[in-house]
């Protein structure tokens, strides 16, 4: 895993890899149009050695204060989300000034990667219904959230793509990136974009 990891790393201009004082950012795995995503490792005592993805927003949102609040919301909100079939944030840390995302690590692929490698005949029906009944799951969790008061926080993903759906090797798929999502249970006070604003994909909303 490590020489495989390790022999995609880029080390030059916006790529060079961001420096934490607690974990190892060792390669790109993908990038989207807001934000890079990194795996990383923590390490611990007696040997401890766990794998984790490190959100980074691209140079031109990196400084933008109102896309700071969002990672901060989005941290916030993905981390209270406590579900097998969610990837969940489980740190927030800075390097140089830039907020990091830590995630649950997926060793996987996207649902999008699937559908491409699949060519025309497409994923195989147990395999898709799985994925969606997983997808489903993750999302109810999400949207039956409550918060510390125990009132509900009507959380709506807003970006649900085969993008942000992960299949992991275990054969278990996860929703992602809750980086647009709105709570509608607490408007205008989580960061995220107010009433009335249209996020998303259109072709999947």
């Amino acid at each position: 895993m490590d020489a495989r990891l390790r022999a995609g790393a880029l080390a030059s201009g916006r790529d060079k890899l961001p420096v934490t004082s607690r974990y190892e950012v060792m390669v790109k795995v993908a990038s989207g149009g807001m934000a890079t995503v990194y795996v990383g490792r923590l390490s611990g005592a007696v040997g401890f050695s766990r794998l984790v993805a490190i959100k980074r927003a691209h140079l031109h949102l990196a400084e933008d204060p109102a896309f700071r609040r969002l990672l901060v919301a989005e941290a916030k909100l993905a981390s209270r989300i406590h579900h097998p079939n969610v990837v969940a944030v489980q740190d927030v840390e800075e390097s140089d000034g830039e907020l990091l995302l830590v995630m649950d690590y997926v060793e996987g692929a996207s649902l999008a990667q699937l559908l491409a490698l699949s060519g025309d005949d497409g994923v195989p029906r147990g395999v898709a219904t799985r994925v969606v009944l997983d997808a489903c799951a993750g999302l109810h969790a999400a949207h039956t959230l409550t918060g510390d008061d125990g009132e509900a926080l009507g959380i709506v993903h807003r970006d649900v793509s085969p993008h942000n759906v992960l299949v992991g090797v275990d054969g278990v798929a996860r929703i992602a990136d809750f980086g647009i999502a709105k709570s509608t249970g607490h408007t205008g006070s989580d960061g995220h974009t107010s009433t009335g604003t249209l996020k998303g994909k259109v072709a999947y909303m």
